[in-house]
């Protein structure tokens, strides 16, 4: 899982935010603000998945 985990890390995580920047701007009248919140909330969540996925790993 973690060979393919830093792999996949990345460009998930771009996809992700390219997504929900789309999804943003077409249904929001003000699309920077909103998706800069949500790349800080997908960040987040990426960067605490991948120290969980690390404390598993190292047990």
């Amino acid at each position: 899982m973690t060979a393919t985990w830093n792999i996949i890390k990345y460009p998930m995580l771009t996809l992700l935010v390219v997504v929900e920047f789309f999804v943003i701007a077409s249904f929001s009248s003000t699309p920077v603000e909103h998706s800069f919140m949500f790349w800080i909330v997908t960040v987040a969540g990426f960067e605490m998945f991948d120290q969980l996925n690390k404390e598993v790993e190292g047990e």
